[in-house]
C-alpha cells in the first residue's frame, strides 16, 4: 500500500536554481474522506533535517486517521515517516506504521545508495537507480516548474517493488477545498497508460499553481477503497 522536514532554520536551499517552496515546520492539514463519506483527517508535516550517510535529509511525516462513527466501520491510524535528501529528494528511509481496518503492518525500508541496494526487515531488494517513494513525489513536485502536457521521467520504491513510470501534469483546474479556492495543476502518475500501482496506491495529485505549489487535494486508491485529502489548514509552526 502506497502512501507519507527540516532542523531550526535553512537560510536558503535549491533545486534548480530556486529556492523550496516549502520550510522547516511546514504543517498541512486536510479534511479525509473515505469512499465519498468524511471520515477523519490527515496531516503532512515537514518535521525536521537528519543526517543519513552523511547526507542531509528532509523528514516528512505523514497521518491519516478515521474518528467517530468512521472508527467502528473501516478505522484507520496511518503514521508514515519518510526521509529524503535536500538536492533531488531521492528517499532514504520509509518507516510505515499501517493500519486499515483489518490490516496491520509495520515496516522499515533503508535505500542504501553505495551498494543499490533497498532494505526491510530481512529483505534485500536491488536497485537499478536512485529511486523516491509516492509521499517525497508531492514534495519533488513542489520543487519543479510544471507545464500542462509536459511528461516527468521517474522511478518509485514501494513495498519491496521498483516501478518506472511516467508523471503528467494533466489539466488545470479551479477547485474549492476548505482552505479556500485554488487554480491547480493536476498531476498523476502512469505507467504505460496503466494505473501506476494495478489495485491499490494510484495517486492523482492537485497543486496550487503558484510559487507555494500546494498539495490542495490528494487522491489514493488504498486496499479497500479510495481516500480523498482535501486541504483544510496551513501552518508553519518553526
Amino acid at each position: 500500500m502506497v502512501r507519507w522536514l527540516i532542523l531550526l532554520l535553512i537560510s536558503s536551499v535549491f533545486i534548480s536554481g530556486q529556492e523550496l517552496p516549502f520550510q522547516p515546520g511546514e504543517r498541512l492539514k486536510y479534511t479525509a474522506s473515505f469512499n465519498v463519506l468524511p471520515v477523519g483527517e490527515a496531516l503532512l508535516t515537514v518535521v525536521g533535517l537528519d543526517q543519513i550517510d552523511d547526507i542531509t535529509t528532509y523528514h516528512i511525516n505523514y497521518q491519516a486517521r478515521t474518528g467517530g462513527v468512521a472508527d467502528r466501520i473501516f478505522k484507520i491510524r496511518d503514521n508514515i515517516d519518510i526521509w529524503f535528501d535536500d538536492q533531488e529528494m531521492y528517499t532514504y528511509r520509509v518507516d510505515k506504521n499501517i493500519n486499515e481496518g483489518r490490516y496491520h503492518r509495520k515496516s522499515s525500508t533503508y535505500i542504501n545508495y553505495r551498494d543499490l541496494i533497498a532494505i526491510t526487515g530481512k529483505d534485500t531488494v536491488a536497485i537499478s537507480q536512485p529511486v523516491r517513494d509516492p509521499y517525497s513525489l508531492f514534495y519533488y513536485l513542489r520543487s519543479q516548474q510544471l507545464i500542462i502536457g509536459n511528461t516527468l521521467q521517474l522511478v518509485t520504491f514501494d513495498n519491496n517493488k521498483q516501478t518506472d513510470f511516467q508523471l503528467k501534469v494533466i489539466e488545470k483546474q479551479r477547485i474549492k477545498v476548505p482552505a479556500g479556492t485554488f487554480s491547480c495543476l493536476v498531476v498523476k502518475p502512469f505507467r504505460k497508460q496503466r494505473a501506476l500501482f494495478k489495485n491499490r496506491g494510484d495517486i492523482a495529485v492537485w497543486l496550487s499553481d503558484d510559487k507555494r505549489r500546494l498539495p490542495v487535494q490528494i487522491h489514493i486508491k488504498l486496499k479497500y477503497g479510495s481516500l480523498v485529502l482535501r486541504l483544510k489548514e496551513v501552518k508553519n509552526t518553526g
